[in-house]
């Protein structure tokens, strides 16, 4: 009876923990030794680069942190062969469109700025205007409808550091 309970309680765990979806077109090569960086800027990438292929996250918006799509993102870009991910939009949905949705309705961060204060800027217009939390609105649900989708390129370097651009 012990076990049924902790397997079932961990069952639970699981399933409230929310998944995050994952979808990867590109190449694939070589496992890099080492860490790899997210950049929100491509300025601020001091190394020449390729692009290897573009990947969506996306989650549930109660149950999904961006830092824990930001980490499957770093986990299978090493998987691939990347020594950066680029993202190049963060943006949230109603549940019922998918991640490829690109709505212009739906604000990005990118509409705010680059910072990560601005997803809280993002959240806060979700949860004000557009999701009403707790209530139903007119696109399509509570908040808890909502999924938080970021989309971004897996990148190889292919030469060594540039130089700082002089100021």
């Amino acid at each position: 009876m012990k076990i049924v309970l902790t397997v079932l309680s961990a069952a639970v765990l699981l399933f409230s923990a929310g998944c995050v979806s994952y979808s990867y077109k590109g190449k694939k090569e070589a496992a890099s030794t080492a860490g790899v960086t997210v950049f929100s800027d491509s300025g601020k990438i001091l190394r020449p680069y390729k692009v290897l292929g573009e990947a969506v996250v996306s989650g549930n918006y109660r149950q999904v942190s961006r830092d824990r799509m930001i980490a499957k993102l770093t986990s299978e870009a090493k998987k691939n062969g990347a020594d950066a991910v680029l993202i190049v939009e963060q943006q949230v949905l109603p549940g019922n469109m998918t991640a490829d949705s690109r709505d212009k309705r739906f604000f990005t961060a990118f509409d705010y700025d680059d910072t990560s204060s601005s997803w809280g800027e993002l959240y806060r217009d979700v949860d004000v205007t557009i999701g009403n939390i707790g209530k139903e609105s007119s696109y399509g649900g509570a908040a808890g409808d909502y999924r938080r989708v970021i989309r971004a390129e897996f990148l190889r370097y292919s030469g060594a550091a540039l130089p700082p651009a002089k100021k």
